[in-house]
């Protein structure tokens, strides 16, 4: 490849992320902390430390790193040509520097432009910074954040600074095929951080922050029509939400007992990835401020909990994740949000893995719009991309038994795999809710990942609905990739755009 498109990622780069500093004592744990800070990168596929005694009673340090490719291009093409484009460098120049544009057709409607820029080493310092725009079709919304993720258990402190503003059409699809829509416009900040307490591997996290939210569902629903917008007359949401803009003060607690196994061969082909085994749980506890305009009176509560149970040859590995606000005017809870994930890996052979998993998603009394789909391109069910039922709670399990075939040639890895899915939708109380069918499908995969032990995963998913599916059986064909080996649990589109925006990943999503 040549150096117009990828460029080796630079020394210095490399060398701000170790915990081994020239006249500092070299101990195993700062070794291998420094090895799997460098695997959990999303430019580097693959990271080694090692280390070799001197004569004079040093060490030498030996560090190693694969890079993941760097350049970005994704698109689609219809009848009527090219649908949508996207370029980019997840690595520009080889320093950590994330820049990618993105254009789609607005059929109808006005194109869609966005651009993302990222960069994980600001000021020569693991301090991260990512600032995002969109133009969408309807609406836009824009994201800045500088963070210094909580990295290592020998870390002191973390902290986040963010804020940004999103104005977006939520869809309510029926049975009647109108895309009822709502328009929603949320803006947020947050700052805050977090201090280590206790030894490394069983410690405890305790810090602070101040956020605040405002949120502004419209009164009158629309339907996107081909070309337009029309209004809508059905009086299911009309009205539906009020507006909500609070300042909260928060504390943030978390502890943690965890150590990392290495595995190959389970979230990737044949990537290492560093698999936390023991406990873990982050809660947020936050109280509503009478300053900057705040109007609610309420109590937010949120908490994540990780459980990882490692053997030689098999994985065990659970997260759940909830919050909830109390209204302190009427003592009622609402905007209840659940997610989570149980799975089980098995190796039965070098070259086979069998994964089962079974993932929950659900929302009770939300405060803006909301809904749950089976076509969600990362928790529903292959296979039915055309279900137009929505839902307020969906499970879905899944089975997947996957081989690898080995490498093509010095490009990368390519496997197989087979499948079956089988989901649910309960109606819970969102507008237009119903309980659908038990839904299954089966399906092949053609897996791939390049370079070879590359932590990204692509993957051809060819998967046929055999019941639950209203429009009959239908073939669907989906390509997605993705790095998995570097959080356990992605939450679905449709439940993350509906968190409260300032819940603190950097206490709830450890590496």
């Amino acid at each position: 490849m040549s150096q117009a498109i990828h460029v080796t990622t630079r020394e210095d780069v490399i060398r701000n992320f170790l915990l081994l500093r020239v006249g500092e004592m070299c101990t195993d744990l700062r070794r291998d902390e420094s090895e799997r800070i460098l695997r959990a990168q999303n430019f580097l596929a693959d990271a080694s430390v090692t280390t070799e005694p001197t004569p004079t009673g040093g060490v030498v340090v030996h560090v190693r790193t694969v890079d993941e490719v760097s350049i970005i291009v994704g698109g689609s093409a219809g009848g009527r040509g090219l649908r949508a484009l996207r370029l980019g460098n997840s690595n520009l120049d080889g320093s950590t520097t994330y820049l990618a544009g993105s254009w789609r057709d607005g059929v109808g409607y006005r194109d869609a432009l966005g651009i993302r820029y990222g960069h994980q080493q600001i000021f020569g310092r693991p301090y991260t910074l990512d600032a995002e725009a969109e133009r969408m079709s309807l609406g836009d919304r824009w994201l800045v954040e500088s963070a210094h993720p909580f990295y290592t258990d020998l870390q002191r402190i973390a902290w986040r600074v963010r804020g940004g503003s999103s104005s977006e059409y939520l869809e309510f699809p029926t049975d009647s095929a109108l895309q009822r829509s709502l328009p929603v416009q949320r803006n947020f900040f947050d700052i805050g951080g977090v201090t280590r307490i206790g030894p490394p591997g069983r410690l405890t996290l305790l810090g602070a922050s101040l956020s605040g939210d405002e949120d502004t569902p419209a009164a009158a629903p629309v339907i996107i029509g081909p070309s337009g917008l029309v209004a809508d007359i059905d009086p299911t949401l009309q009205s539906r939400y009020r507006a909500h803009r609070m300042a909260r003060a928060n504390v943030l607690w978390g502890v943690r007992d965890l150590t990392f196994k290495r595995r190959r061969g389970y979230d990737a082909l044949t990537a290492t990835q560093d698999v936390p085994a023991g406990f873990q749980l982050g809660t947020m506890f936050g109280r509503s401020l009478s300053v900057l305009g705040s109007r609610d009176d309420d109590i937010f509560m949120a908490a994540d909990l990780y459980l990882g149970i490692v053997g030689r040859y098999s994985a065990f590995r659970v997260q759940l994740q909830g919050e909830g606000r109390r209204a302190n005017d009427t003592g009622g809870w609402d905007g209840i949000l659940t997610s989570g994930r149980a799975s089980q890996y098995v190796k039965t052979g070098v070259r086979h893995t069998l994964i089962a998993a079974v993932e929950w998603s659900g929302g009770w009394h939300q405060r803006i719009p909301f809904n749950l789909r089976l076509d969600d391109p990362r928790s529903g069910v292959r296979g039915f991309g055309n279900s137009e039922i929505v839902g307020g709670q969906r499970a879905v399990a899944r089975l997947e038994s996957r081989w690898l075939l080995g490498p093509m040639t010095s490009y990368g890895d390519l496997g197989v795999a087979a499948f079956s899915d089988v989901g649910r939708l309960y109606k819970g109380d969102v507008p237009f809710g119903s309980d659908s069918p038990v839904s299954t499908s089966v399906g092949v995969s053609l897996l791939g990942a390049t370079p070879r032990g590359s932590a990204r995963l692509w993957r051809m998913d060819v998967a046929v609905a055999l019941s639950g599916n209203p429009a009959g059986r239908r073939l669907e064909v989906r390509f997605s990739g993705a790095d998995n080996t570097r959080f356990f649990y992605r939450e679905p589109d449709d439940v993350e755009r509906t968190r409260e925006r300032t819940v603190p990943s950097s206490v709830f999503r450890w590496p």
